[in-house]
């Protein structure tokens, strides 16, 4: 009832507290006043916002996706996203042209159905899970946090943002990740641990026991002494392979790579196995955020999306795609890390 109440939600007897208990036969209706300022855009609205632009032609335009930016358009995010800056872009600027990005917002739903039997081509690490209109992602084959910052592929047309779907949903395409954690998750560590929605807090997810019995997907089916489980209890399958770079005695330098695209995949993953992501205000360490804060004036997961490699759309030819990382982590990994630019100089450029 408290979600239900802070949506506006009343019955005949007015209620006052949030715990209220709500009994067989009772009446609830809902209430929303729907302003403009609540309102779901009908349209994407182009914004003259910088790009970091690592690659484009015909077909795609990958982008250093910047820290502090949302992909697409949501709830709580209509204006200021990557979406926005690329309607402006693609539109406006680009010697390549908009290809059909303009409107794969009214062809998007048709085409992201190819993917449907996963998650991996909306929900790849890095995502917040929240629902949006399709047609406010167009072009949008993976997302990353808006806290996450790295590698970001955006199809530009329908035959490329089809043929992308589908190499995320059959887990071709190779996804490096680099993060900063409290404590040293080791090396040639193997995590697989299904993941789904936490109960409770349903914007985070944690990871569930394994219920499987050696099936891939983690798709609902029956348990013995359990009956019949929802994918939430359930959870997918979550497989992360973690090799520690540099540890200083307190934090490490991390890389990730994922073979599925779970929400928040690596978080929580990385929070299981007890050293968690430095600055991560929802699977982390309060006491150490707050130093990062303090002492850095970072207030984000220490999180980055280095390397991409995936087949070309159009040319299937192997493509692989990297981007340095943020000054606010190259200043937390020199100090771990002091021998890092000699040893892997495209991490630091």
């Amino acid at each position: 009832i408290v979600s239900v109440l802070e949506k506006g939600a009343e019955e005949p007897v007015v209620m006052t507290r949030k715990s209220y208990k709500v009994e067989a036969g009772s009446e609830i209706h809902l209430q929303q006043d729907f302003n403009e300022d609540h309102e779901t855009p009908t349209k994407i609205i182009p914004e003259d916002i910088p790009l970091n632009i690592i690659y484009e032609d015909e077909d795609i335009i990958v982008l250093n996706k910047a820290a502090d930016m949302v992909v697409h358009p949501a709830a709580g995010n209509w204006e200021g996203t990557v979406v926005n800056a690329l309607a402006h872009y693609l539109t406006q600027v680009s010697p390549f042209g908009s290809g059909e990005f303009v409107s794969l917002e009214e062809g998007g739903a048709e085409i992201e159905s190819l993917g449907d039997h996963e998650e991996d081509e909306i929900e790849v690490e890095g995502t917040d899970g929240e629902a949006a209109a399709t047609f406010l992602r167009p072009g949008i084959v993976h997302r990353l946090d808006k806290g996450t910052t790295g590698v970001l592929m955006v199809a530009k047309t329908k035959q490329a943002l089809a043929e992308l779907s589908k190499s995320f949903a059959d887990r071709t395409v190779k996804k490096t990740y680099i993060a900063i954690t409290v404590g040293n998750p080791g090396r040639g560590v193997v995590i697989d641990k299904p993941i789904g929605r936490h109960p409770k807090h349903r914007q985070r997810m944690r990871v569930v026991p394994d219920h499987r019995n050696n099936a891939y997907g983690g798709r609902k089916s029956k348990v013995s002494n359990s009956g019949s489980m929802s994918l939430s209890q359930m959870g997918r399958r979550a497989l992360s392979r973690v090799d520690t770079l540099a540890f200083d005695g307190k934090l490490s330098v991390v890389q990730v790579n994922i073979e599925t695209g779970r929400t928040h995949q690596i978080r929580v993953h990385l929070q299981d196995r007890r050293t968690p992501i430095y600055g991560d205000d929802v699977y982390g360490l309060p006491d150490w955020n707050k130093r990062l804060s303090k002492t850095r004036n970072v207030n984000r997961p220490l999180l980055h999306a280095h390397r991409l490699e995936i087949d070309h759309p159009t040319t299937g030819e192997r493509i692989v795609f990297t981007a340095p990382l943020a000054d606010d982590m190259i200043q937390t990994a020199d100090t771990i890390w002091p021998d890092g630019r000699l040893e892997q100089p495209n991490l630091f450029q």
